[in-house]
């Protein structure tokens, strides 16, 4: 199954780099749909670029606090934990922090092999 998912500019281009390996999500029904193989659609909010990776693994957590301990600072594209919750309590609404549960989403990015293997004439 294909989902299509909007994201900040910021966590797009961590993704694309390939800096980020997990995407952070609440855990509301949009999100429970999702199953390992799935192919997240992603898109830049700011420019509407879009991505697409594969769900190669789900874990849930209490809370986010709960899953940057256990996954990592690092696996998320940041530095350390504080910068991560940062960014979080910026995106998600406090109360929907309190009421919902935390994903986080293996990501493996799908390369569209058509764009991949296209090189610009002058490279020829």
């Amino acid at each position: 199954m294909k989902y299509q998912i909007t994201i900040h500019e910021f966590s797009f281009n961590k993704i694309k780099s390939g800096s980020r390996k997990i995407g952070v999500h609440l855990f509301d029904k949009k999100a429970q749909q999702v199953k390992i193989h799935d192919t997240l659609e992603m898109q830049n909010a700011s420019t509407g670029e879009r991505i697409e990776c594969e769900v190669t693994g789900i874990a849930i957590f209490d809370n986010f606090s709960d899953l940057i301990d256990a996954l990592g600072a690092h696996t998320l594209g940041y530095d350390n934990k504080e910068e991560v919750m940062i960014r979080l309590n910026r995106i998600f609404p406090q109360e929907a922090q309190q009421s919902l549960n935390a994903v986080g989403f293996f990501l493996k990015l799908l390369i569209d092999h058509r764009k991949a293997n296209h090189r610009p004439e002058i490279e020829r």
